[in-house]
């Protein structure tokens, strides 16, 4: 396939890195070709997409207006915002939105293009009105169904229907349901109108529950030009922090919400006689009952719905029963798997609804009662114990409904696409080509066997991700996108299978999508969604009522070869406490991966996975502020949990220090803050120097030091995003340096992990995986590396350790679990990509030597705790803590004690 750019003079090959393509004088066309799947068999109706798609620095201007076109060159509404700017302000990324109808042709490319107009122009497509009044109500008018918010009433006060009169009115409203069985209604504090445009318009709704226990909600309303669809996004959110008392984050935590039931009501306008047209499973022709009607869906379904994975606060799973049972006024039935779509209508209107991912997130229920009322219940009652929501825990439900009149038929082919919604991709050349994500290719070269037989495994074959989610039934609303740490069998002693979560460890999210934009297959699209929508709600501990080190943070992992009882995804049980030994954590600077979901954000445009980075990069600033400590009354500085890996007292290049860069890094694009850019390099300059004595560092300590490889990778990250943003400054050229002196000093000393296995506690196929960064490593400084043959040193030791990496990986049966295959999705394609690059000939234009640039010298870090207690050994220090205690405002000696105390608790 061509990926081009046009103009007068003919069709050029679009290569982002030549500026004769770029715009200069006049108009050139770009054309972008964009896959389009639609999976649905019934495409009788309109289906809405909204996906991101990369442009090459300078290719575009920001206020360029874009037009879409199907594979029959029929115009497409369309509506387009950029997400993300390259350093001259062009857009990098651009999200798009567009409905599909069913006269669309889907059989080739779609193109997306560049017209003369600007945004500023009238759009010629149909447009959603928002109208705002002082009072605070909204009214959004799609063109052929008109909403009503007001802060009373959610989602809607009112649904009137253009065609209809005189109007009908549509009542709603979301109840939550205590373990005491007390109703509580939604109270809405705000409404925020976030888009609005020719496709859609959204609304941000904020508001709480208050009870024993105030219980957020923030839900995103999406509303599509020319129908009556509207997706919402609900989260359900507990603000209260976890006791996790010892270190420990079993269910059951005082910190936690006990739900009954939470649902979603909505009641048709008129006392005629209802009726309900239904399906239960896709593809089966609708039914039609009279009122009541029932669906619930208690486990997954399959084989194994009764894992240890679905254990609750008592350990023991709450699934009663296979599958799903259908109650109707004539008809009963059960089944494994339901994904309804269930229309209420009357004469006039129909109220159609669909909860996507219906089985795969149980329980969940969808009712309508004898009133006319349609109950979409995401936490059902029907559950045999309460839904605990934990302390810092959220959920967010996805709803569809399409409101139309009961004349438009079958009602539920409206929503029928929800469970397989269609899905659209720009083609992967556009993608390389636009340089947006780095180290990006196509197809593994054929010599590359290895590594193409692992990515197939993750899609396809016996033990795909998908059957390996059955095998544990990693099933329901909490589980449901997380991965199985299947490499934890291997020296597990417990009852099998093991229960084991590996939550985001090494970024799956990223490299989910990137083989998901380098082959435009859809099944690398659902991993990456799936996951990173599990990491958003459960992994992120959403409080700002703990201490610092933990306020916004991501759970580790399930601990190394223990069962994750009733630990859920926290890492920690009182079930593995081992005897006469310290243990209990939490969350933690070494687990810290937001590259994925700032990609994820880049695709879909949610603005959880933009919040969620954000989060996790103020979390690394708020970890290692001392003045948020109680030791801060002595000293305020920095308290070294930012930069610390494994021990305490190590702030030497590691994983943790590089996830915290990496971090700060991806905030930084996301918002262009300057202020996370300067926090990231005060990290830089505090666990890394040109002159560091690296032999000190026993960086060859496998065990202790492996880790000093992922710091680097940031590195050169790092180097890389200063360079596209212009900024060749002094912290630049002291990173190069570093990178260099570290770089050279690999060259001459690494060797492949498993040389020594005798030196490794657990010499699993890990190693061998790890090895390939090592590689990458070497080969991304060599580009950075004045002096030509030292860069070919470097890039032939890096092969001879790759080739190795991939020979010691074939050697063991378990190359293909989760932990080996986490780091060859990114590391092993990066060393696909890498391999035979002529990096002398494609070097950084990095500056000058390092013997140019005055580097200082190393000075040792000291962490605040380690500061204070030197400076306790004056005499007059312990006087001014007193002093300084006592004077603060409802100071409580306790509390403060207290506070100490959790500071003391074990991280991992």
């Amino acid at each position: 396939m061509s990926v081009s750019s046009t103009s007068a003079a003919g069709t050029l090959p679009l290569d982002p890195t030549n500026q004769s393509n770029h715009r200069s004088e006049g108009f050139e066309l770009v054309q972008i070709p964009i896959h389009v799947d639609r999976p649905q068999a019934d495409q009788t109706s309109p289906q809405p997409i909204r996906q991101g798609i990369p442009i090459p620095r300078a290719l575009l201007a920001s206020n360029e207006r874009l037009s879409l076109a199907d594979a029959n060159g029929r115009d497409v509404p369309l509506q387009h915002r950029a997400l993300n700017h390259w350093s001259d302000g062009s857009p990098r990324w651009i999200l798009l939105d567009f409905i599909i109808e069913p006269n669309h042709a889907t059989d080739a490319p779609w193109t997306l293009s560049n017209t003369r107009e600007n945004l500023d122009s009238p759009a010629s497509t149909p447009s959603i009105h928002v109208h705002e009044t002082k009072s605070g109500h909204l009214t959004v008018n799609t063109g052929q169904t008109c909403f009503l918010l007001q802060p009373g009433q959610f989602p809607f006060s009112a649904v009137r229907y253009a065609s209809l009169e005189p109007a009908r009115v549509v009542a709603s409203h979301l109840n939550l349901t205590d373990d005491r069985g007390r109703v509580q209604s939604l109270i809405v504090e705000r409404m925020t109108v976030l888009d609005r445009g020719p496709v859609r318009a959204t609304i941000r709704v904020a508001g709480h529950f208050k009870g024993r226990a105030t219980c957020q909600v923030i839900a995103h309303l999406d509303f599509f030009a020319t129908t009556g669809l509207v997706r919402i996004q609900l989260t359900l959110r507990n603000p209260r922090r976890a006791q996790h008392r010892g270190g420990l984050w079993d269910l059951g935590d005082p910190g936690s919400i006990l739900i009954r039931d939470l649902t979603l009501s909505l009641k048709l306008p008129s006392s005629e006689r209802p009726a309900v047209v239904w399906s239960a499973e896709p593809e089966t022709a609708p039914a039609q009952s009279a009122t009541p009607f029932e669906i619930y869906q208690d486990s997954s379904g399959g084989e194994y719905w009764q894992s240890r994975v679905h254990v609750d606060r008592s350990g023991r799973s709450p699934c009663q029963f296979r599958g799903y049972r259908l109650r109707a006024s004539d008809h009963r039935s059960t089944g494994r798997r339901a994904n309804p779509v269930v229309s209420l209508r009357s004469d006039a209107i129909a109220i159609s609804a669909a909860i996507p991912d219906f089985w795969q997130q149980f329980p969940k229920a969808i009712e309508v009662d004898e009133s006319a009322t349609l109950h979409l219940r995401l936490f059902p009652h029907q559950s045999t114990n309460p839904h605990e929501l934990q302390g810092g825990e959220q959920k967010t439900h996805t709803i569809w409904l399409n409101l139309g009149l009961s004349s438009d038929a079958p009602e539920t082919a409206a929503l029928a696409w929800v469970h397989n919604p269609p899905t659209a991709l720009p083609a992967p050349e556009w993608t390389i080509q636009s340089q947006a994500v780095p180290y990006l290719k196509a197809h593994a070269p054929q010599t590359a066997g290895l590594l193409a037989e692992l990515l197939e495994s993750i899609v396809a074959g016996d033990r795909n991700y998908m059957s390996r989610r059955d095998q544990n039934d990693l099933y329901g609303w909490r589980n449901f996108g997380e991965i199985h740490a299947d490499h934890e069998d291997a020296y597990y002693e417990g009852t099998r299978p093991i229960i084991s979560h590996y939550n985001n460890q090494y970024d799956s999210i990223m490299g989910f999508a990137v083989h998901a934009l380098r082959s435009g297959d859809r099944r690398w699209l659902a991993l990456h969604q799936e996951l990173a929508r599990h990491v958003i709600d459960v992994d992120i501990y959403h409080t700002s009522q703990d201490r610092p080190a933990y306020n916004g943070g991501m759970f580790w992992h399930t601990d190394h070869y223990r069962d994750a009882a009733t630990s859920s995804h926290r890492a920690y049980s009182r079930a593995n406490v081992p005897p006469n030994r310290s243990y209990g954590g939490g969350p933690c600077n070494e687990h810290n991966y937001t590259t994925g979901l700032l990609h994820y954000h880049y695709l879909t445009g949610d603005p959880l996975a933009s919040e969620a980075v954000l989060s996790l990069a103020d979390w690394v600033i708020a970890m290692d502020d001392g003045a948020g400590t109680v030791l801060g009354l002595v000293d305020d500085g920095p308290t070294g949990l930012a930069s610390r890996t494994t021990e305490p007292d190590y702030h030497g290049p590691g994983r943790g220090a590089g996830n915290s860069l990496n971090a700060l890094l991806d905030a930084w694009l996301l918002t262009c803050r300057e202020h996370y850019l300067s926090q990231a390099e005060t990290l830089l300059r505090r666990v890394i120097h040109p002159h560091d004595d690296i032999n000190g560092l026993i960086l060859l300590d496998a065990e202790r030091r492996w880790s000093y490889t992922v710091f680097l990778s940031v590195l050169v990250r790092y180097l890389d995003l200063k360079s596209e943003a212009g900024q060749m400054d002094s912290t630049y050229f002291y990173a190069k340096d570093a990178l260099s002196h570290y770089a050279r000093w690999m060259a001459e000393n690494e060797r492949p992990y498993l040389d020594h296995p005798d030196e490794l506690e657990y010499p699993t196929e890990t190693w061998a995986a790890q090895d390939l960064r090592k590689a990458n490593v070497l080969r991304l400084a060599s580009a950075f590396e004045h002096d030509v043959s030292l860069a070919g040193t470097m890039q032939s030791q890096a092969d001879r350790i790759a080739d190795r990496a991939w020979l010691d990986l074939a050697r063991f049966s378990t190359r293909d679990t989760a932990r080996p295959l986490a780091l060859v999705m990114l590391e092993g394609w990066r060393d696909c990509y890498l391999r035979g690059f002529n990096h002398s000939a494609q070097s950084h234009d990095a500056g000058p030597p390092r013997s140019d640039v005055e580097l200082g010298h190393p000075i040792p870090f000291s962490t605040q705790k380690a500061r204070v207690l030197a400076a306790l050994r004056s005499p007059r220090v312990p006087f001014q803590l007193l002093k300084a205690i006592v004077s603060l405002p409802g100071w409580n000696i306790r509390r403060i004690t207290r506070q100490s105390t959790l500071k003391s608790e074990a991280l991992p």
